[in-house]
């Protein structure tokens, strides 16, 4: 039986997340919740409520209190969401990293799968420096992670992303174009990818293989049987 904690459980990925950990019996997942989501979860999944600014919840991580082998975060927000670019890097690069730490402190052999960004390991930008930023904490935590590094995110967000929406109708076209002009190969790490293959990439990965150092998954190793 495998303890899985699961950081962003209402967004894109982590809700796809949830949703292919429920058909797996042989996990105990802890969804990590600021307040309770009013769904409907099989015996085998916990709502907790997290206080993601406070260091006493974090430094259970890992713990008795809360067992974990495997932590999924998949934690993301948007500049203007979260109203400033110091607000935005508290969540995008605060949380993950202040998640790791806890668990490189109470249990270093367990794993860490974050949602990072196409881009991150030449990061330019603001939104992918804090990306870069992330992977190179967990670096230096030392512990065992999986980076998913998807590109455009398909899928029914809850929240409307109007230049997401616009480009996820735009960017098919233009990679079949690619295809066309024999550009595939170079293409396909920048190819938008549904949040469906994200989740059961993280989780073929996490689960399934034994990860020691760094895993990345990006392109085509979505796919991957």
């Amino acid at each position: 039986m495998q303890h899985v904690i699961v950081a962003g459980s209402t967004g894109l990925v982590g809700s796809e997340l949830i949703r292919q950990l429920k058909e797996l019996s042989n996990v105990r997942v802890t969804a990590l919740v600021r307040r309770p989501c009013g769904l409907s979860f099989p015996p085998q999944i916990t709502e907790r409520i997290f206080d993601f600014d406070s260091d006493r919840a974090y430094s259970e991580i890992g713990t008795e209190a809360v067992p974990c082998d495997i932590l999924l975060c998949a934690v993301g927000s948007t500049i203007r969401k979260a109203g400033s670019r110091a607000a935005f890097e508290a969540i995008d690069r605060g949380i993950p990293l202040r998640l790791a730490a806890a668990l490189a402190s109470n249990n270093p052999k367990a794993v860490f799968g974050f949602v990072s960004s196409v881009g991150a390991d030449r990061p330019r930008g603001f939104y992918l420096q804090t990306k870069a930023a992330v992977e190179a904490g967990l670096a230096a935590l030392g512990v065992p992670h999986v980076l998913a590094r998807p590109s455009l995110l398909m899928g029914e967000r809850s929240e409307s992303r109007p230049m997401e929406e616009l480009m996820t109708h735009v960017l098919p076209s233009l990679f079949s174009l690619g295809d066309q002009l024999g550009l595939k190969r170079a293409l396909n790490r920048y190819r938008p990818v549904a949040a469906t293959q994200v989740a059961r990439a993280l989780l073929q990965e996490t689960l399934n293989r034994d990860v020691r150092g760094r895993v990345v998954i990006e392109g085509e190793a979505f796919y991957k049987p």
